[in-house]
């Protein structure tokens, strides 16, 4: 094979033939007829020169959000490793840099080292390219390590390992900020470093920071970009300041609908439903966000029968449900035990011909038992193929096992898990757990607990401890030994614990264990 080396004339195009025609495909911003050239070019015994492998990948490069984009760039490496120029592309950094870009947009980042490794001069704008693609991958350690081996650094590095590290290592990216103050000569700042800042600490939920980060962009006037103030209001809703975002919300001058749907989530989130309505109400611009923001306020809080209302004026007002929409309406149906909203609501699922998600099928079955109906439980459970049965998807059928008093099939569904390869969580064991308390089972729940914290280094929660507290004062142990082991349990001095063995003592009639109970219980209430 052969690169074609030919100086064109002023008057002439650069390329001739097939060269001619995947230039003039990349010219006209065709990248799905230029990349079906290459076959072609191989075919013939040509090797586009790097020029033009690197304009057609800059071209994919700034059609990424395209559907096609994984395909068409996915070709161009492989073509070039195909050809064998897989070791020859790092001597051409500005093809290199191209190439980075794509690997890791690609999701592999080994490629992508690996290419870097063999380029023997890479620019910043080359480690810049790996630092964008660990922040995209939201890979943190290797963007700090690359980071701390860069030559040099411009505002661009920082942007884009602090927005790496906000995905794992929030304090860190934080730091580097006042590093990115302090660097000579000054290397400023943009919309982008601020952006970074705030997925950070989002990521903290630190309500302080968010307040104070919030008067350093008044003073240095970045409130006015409007994706910065969204961005700003979001962080106070996750920090629980719902206060403090509408307050920012209310400054704002141009409001946008990421901004509306923010604020009414963070009312709804706080329980303060009747703020997130009227906010809702006055949206001159609606999205099935703020429809389902709305929605599962109603129903996190007890309100299901306004979730369902709400469920049918977005339909009415023509929006689409989508997989939270739905979630949301199944959960709903499922607290006030209506089978019949929950069947119409399933049958609407099945005719939008949306693939249900693992949320929305645990949703189906958590509402058929719920609504009694334990069969349709099975069905959906049955239904659903194998290797899209996750964890969630298994405790809501262990739940719904339990929920109608099935102990000893619910154990036999653990038992089927476990011979499945799947790994239960903390929550498969309190269900387990449940089953042994219920139906008595002392020693066999003792060793499930063993089991939990000793082969699958499970901490038993809380929740887990009053429920083994439930199981025990069952047994045939002595009062001296219950107590022994409530105490020397990490829960064993919280109130769920002591209020669970009163009760348990009230049913038994132990009146002397239950006495030094509450003995206990009137110390956690008295003011310290």
């Amino acid at each position: 094979m052969s690169i074609a080396r030919r100086s064109p004339s002023p008057t002439s195009p650069p390329y001739s033939g097939l060269l001619g025609a995947l230039h003039c495909s990349i010219s006209g911003g065709q990248a799905a007829a230029a990349v079906s050239l290459l076959p072609t070019l191989s075919r013939a015994g040509l090797r586009p020169p790097f020029p033009l492998l690197c304009s057609l990948a800059r071209l994919l490069l700034l059609r990424r959000a395209a559907p096609s984009f994984p395909t068409l760039a996915g070709r161009l490496l492989l073509y070039i490793r195909l050809a064998g120029l897989k070791h020859l592309v790092a001597s051409s950094t500005p093809l290199a840099n191209q190439l980075l870009s794509l690997h890791l947009l690609l999701g592999r980042p080994r490629d992508a080292r690996r290419l870097f490794a063999r380029m023997p001069q890479p620019t910043v704008y080359s480690y810049n390219a790996m630092l964008t693609g660990y922040a995209h991958l939201a890979l943190a350690a290797p963007a700090a390590d690359l980071f701390a081996a860069m030559p040099h650094r411009d505002l661009t590095s920082y942007n884009a390992v602090m927005l790496a590290l906000a995905s794992g290592e929030m304090r860190e990216g934080v730091a580097l900020y006042s590093e990115l103050r302090h660097t000579s000569p000054p290397l400023g700042y943009n919309h982008q470093t601020f952006s970074a800042l705030l997925v950070a600490c989002a990521s903290l939920m630190d309500g302080e920071l968010a307040r104070q980060l919030h008067a350093h962009l008044s003073l240095l006037g970045f409130l006015s970009d409007i994706n910065i103030s969204s961005a700003l209001i979001d962080v106070y809703r996750k920090c629980g300041r719902i206060t403090d975002a509408h307050r920012l919300f209310d400054e704002v001058p141009a409001k946008d609908l990421r901004m509306w749907t923010s604020v009414v989530c963070g009312y709804a989130e706080d329980g303060q439903l009747t703020a997130a309505h009227r906010l809702f109400d006055q949206m001159q611009e609606k999205s099935i966000l703020s429809w389902n923001a709305l929605m599962e306020g109603y129903v996190r809080y007890g309100q299901a029968v306004e979730a369902l209302n709400i469920f049918q004026q977005l339909i009415k007002d023509g929006f689409h449900p989508d997989q939270f929409t739905f979630s949301s309406a199944l959960s709903a149906c499922a607290a006030i035990g209506s089978i019949t909203r929950g069947k119409q609501i399933h049958g609407r699922l099945l005719q939008t011909g949306i693939d249900p998600n693992v949320i929305i099928l645990s949703s189906l079955i958590d509402m058929y038992s719920k609504c009694g109906y334990l069969a349709g439980a099975r069905q959906i459970f049955n239904l659903t193929c194998q290797d899209r049965r996750d964890i969630a998807l298994w405790n809501a059928m262990l739940s719904a096992l339990c929920h109608h008093g099935h102990g000893q099939e619910a154990v036999g569904l653990f038992v089927q898990m476990i011979r499945e390869k799947l790994k239960p969580d903390a929550i498969s064991f309190l269900l387990v757990l449940t089953v042994y308390s219920h139906c008595g089972l002392v020693d066999e729940g003792m060793n499930f607990f063993e089991l939990m914290s000793k082969r699958y280094r499970i901490v038993p929660g809380e929740d887990h401890h009053a429920c083994m507290v439930d199981l025990i004062s069952r047994s045939s142990w002595s009062c001296d030994e219950v107590v022994e082991w409530i105490r020397s349990s990490p829960f064993g001095c919280s109130k769920q614990a002591l209020e669970t063995l009163v009760g348990k003592c009230t049913i038994n009639g132990n009146t002397e264990l239950m006495s030094k109970v509450e003995e206990h219980l009137a110390e956690l209430d008295s003011p310290k």
